[in-house]
């Protein structure tokens, strides 16, 4: 019903609108009048906390779990909610805007969360998505991100292969959010948020360990990509590593990770030396070194190898003068 009045009111605009101003006036009218009521609608939570829309969304990541087949039950409720989600915050299934793309480009990386140096990205998202009626389905999004994050830490929080596990269900929730609303830089915003919430929710020793493991994980997979250090490939498989690390940035778990992070450094730097890959490791997640001892080992390191390039001409100079005196 909802899809048939936008087209009417579309068919409207091009039939008796020629003048664009005059018929996205008409749009935006239309669209606040019958999707505003709605959207506040499905995210008021009920008595127990859960909105309608927040209870579909956990539905769809669900059925969307086991293999899909083309005409099952699962598969037919996954695009009704694809096809409604799209609707409600008016994404062209073809592609997302060009602005918007360009900031959850942005956002996807270095500036998921937001928060110290992106404080101001944020603030941009918030009050577009505001202005716009999304507001209030992006907070669902995110509260659903964050319930699905606490579960799985609760079940899976001393498991061996946590890290791998966690890094699975962020490019999966990753996938999830550009199924359901597209590139819109809101909404990627709100996925970080999500994660960041419930990694606040860690008891001490719990982020202590999570810290360590993500650590030692982020490390091992470090040493694999030196062997095939200076090509496009490597470097593509990096960033893929580090996006799910980026949520840390403005928690207080990122100062315990970056206490063993750097410890992982240093055994690195002695065994195999400074390469490129460290470097663009600090430039991708540097926001989670709220001490920037990473970087410093990094500085220190670069300036003392300069120091040795200017002590070995100097001993070549020092050289040349004494071969000269013997002369």
């Amino acid at each position: 019903r909802l899809n048939r009045a936008l087209r009417h009111e579309q068919g409207f605009a091009d039939r008796f609108l020629p003048d664009d101003e005059a018929a996205r006036a008409l749009g935006r009218t239309c669209w606040e009048a019958l999707v505003s009521p709605l959207v506040q609608s499905i995210t008021s939570p009920d008595p127990h906390g859960i909105s309608p829309l927040a209870w579909l969304l956990s539905e769809y990541l669900e059925s969307v779990e086991p293999p899909r087949r083309p005409g099952s039950r699962g598969a037919a409720f996954g695009s009704r909610v694809r096809r409604l989600t799209q609707l409600l915050v008016h994404v062209d299934p073809g592609g997302p805007e060009p602005e918007e793309a360009r900031a959850a480009a942005a956002l996807s990386l270095g500036l998921c969360l937001g928060r110290r140096e992106g404080g101001e990205e944020q603030g941009g998202a918030g009050q577009s998505c505001k202005s716009s009626g999304l507001w209030g389905i992006s907070q669902c999004w995110r509260g659903v991100v964050q319930q699905q994050v606490q579960r799985f830490l609760e079940a899976a929080g001393q498991a061996p292969d946590l890290v791998e596990r966690y890094c699975g269900l962020y490019h999966r929730l990753r996938g999830a959010t550009e199924e359901l609303f597209g590139q819109q830089a809101a909404f990627v915003l709100a996925l970080g948020q999500g994660f960041a919430g419930a990694l606040l929710q860690l008891s001490f020793p719990t982020a202590l360990h999570v810290s360590e493991q993500f650590a030692r994980y982020l490390d091992g997979q470090i040493q694999e990509l030196h062997g095939a250090a200076g090509s496009a490939g490597p470097l593509q498989q990096l960033q893929q590593i580090l996006e799910p690390f980026v949520v840390f940035s403005g928690l207080e778990l990122a100062h315990t990770f970056e206490h063993f992070y750097r410890h992982y450094l240093g055994d690195r730097l002695l065994a195999q030396g400074p390469s490129w890959l460290e470097g663009a490791i600090v430039e991708q997640i540097g926001l989670c070194f709220p001490s920037r001892f990473p970087q410093e080992m990094l500085s220190n390191l670069a300036e003392s190898e300069e120091l040795q390039q200017q002590f070995y001409l100097f001993q070549l100079q020092e050289r040349d003068k004494r071969l000269l005196e013997l002369d």
